[in-house]
């Protein structure tokens, strides 16, 4: 889909259609967050808290309680109310509670902060009542919504790392709260603390599936002191770098630094590096680089993609093609390039002087 330059109804009908709109727009207030704590430009904050409203929106608004929406929108500007995508999965969720987790720990907001803990709880509640799948109303499963079927007995950490990292945020934003302790309590004796390392299957060799499971890494640790379960959270996460290093974006080596995983020489360098040739194949020669910059050229804002966000989207195309044949201009840090770079500068892993272009 693509945004017709000047067509507002448009505009807002394709935003009612986004099938990964919390997903992303989680990762963009997370990176907005990480953003405003590393430069203290206060000019950001109306725009989190814009955002964080929003993201309380895909929750209160989306029909069901405790559903996370994938989108929300209006299929004219003048529409009364919104209209909501309404069929939920693990990564809109998971993506969801990225951001929320930021906000919520920097961002002083008693008022929003009471809100994010209402919707985690009825998060909680509603997990709890359909045994890990997510519904649309009282009677319709969603089709991407299975955070339980097991592989082998088992179920796969993809499915419970979102799970723990639901989790211990709803009883760290919830203390004392019997639904969001009895929801933790319950997942412990489902042992979904050690199925996160249950990382065998094909879930890690999926760039989107990876992004999930390390997200919900990073909340889970982030959130959760208890060393018995972190041990589970860094073993899973070393299980997985050690299938994706060969490929891995900036993002996922600044989680595995983050959680204490052993040092592989010079993998923060090289997510730099990922980050630096953004729009270029990093396995570029340099002939090939050198065609790319004079055969490529900046996207204008408004005709990007809308489907990956337009903070997300590849900013360059082809002018030209060579022998009839499209270059690939995708990025290998995909949709992660923002979050990646201010994540790394709050770890204090990227200097202020190596901003991506």
């Amino acid at each position: 889909m693509k945004r017709p330059p000047g067509d507002v109804t448009a505009l807002y009908q394709q935003g009612t259609r986004q099938a990964d709109g919390a997903f992303f727009h989680g990762q963009y207030l997370g990176m907005l967050v990480l953003k405003w704590k590393i430069t203290g430009d206060d000019s950001l904050l109306p725009i989190i808290k814009k955002a964080w409203d929003a993201n309380h929106m895909l929750v209160a608004g989306s029909g069901y309680p405790g559903l996370v929406a994938r989108s929300f929108g209006k299929n004219k500007p003048e529409d009364p109310g919104y209209i909501y995508r309404k069929d939920g999965s693990g990564d809109q969720m998971v993506g969801w509670l990225f951001g929320t987790s930021l906000c919520c720990t920097f961002v002083d907001d008693p008022q929003r902060k009471a809100q994010a803990a209402a919707d985690i709880k009825a998060i909680c509640a509603h997990l709890r009542k359909h045994d890990l799948h997510i519904y649309e109303n009282e009677t319709t499963p969603t089709r991407y919504g299975d955070l339980k079927t097991p592989v082998f007995g088992i179920p796969i950490g993809y499915r419970a790392m979102p799970v723990m990292a639901l989790a211990v945020l709803a009883v760290k934003l919830n203390p004392g709260d019997a639904t969001c302790k009895n929801f933790l309590s319950w997942i412990l004796k489902k042992n979904y603390h050690h199925q996160v390392t249950a990382v065998y299957s094909w879930a890690p060799h999926k760039g989107a599936n990876l992004n999930v499971y390390l997200m919900s890494a990073f909340i889970a640790w982030w959130n959760d002191e208890t060393p018995r379960r972190r041990k589970y959270y860094k073993e899973g996460v070393e299980g997985i770098w050690d299938r994706a290093y060969d490929w891995q974006m900036a993002f996922y080596a600044l989680i595995y630094s983050y959680i204490g995983g052993t040092d592989h020489s010079g993998h923060i360098t090289d997510s730099i590096d990922r980050l630096r040739n953004l729009t270029q194949r990093y396995n570029r020669t340099t002939t090939e680089k050198e065609y790319l910059k004079s055969h490529l050229k900046i996207v204008p804002i408004e005709d990007r993609p809308m489907t990956s966000s337009y903070w997300a989207a590849d900013v360059v195309e082809e002018v030209t093609k060579i022998e009839g044949e499209p270059l690939d201009t995708v990025s290998y840090c995909r949709m992660d390039f923002l979050l990646a770079y201010w994540l790394g500068r709050f770890l204090k892993k990227y200097p202020a002087d190596q901003r991506s272009r």
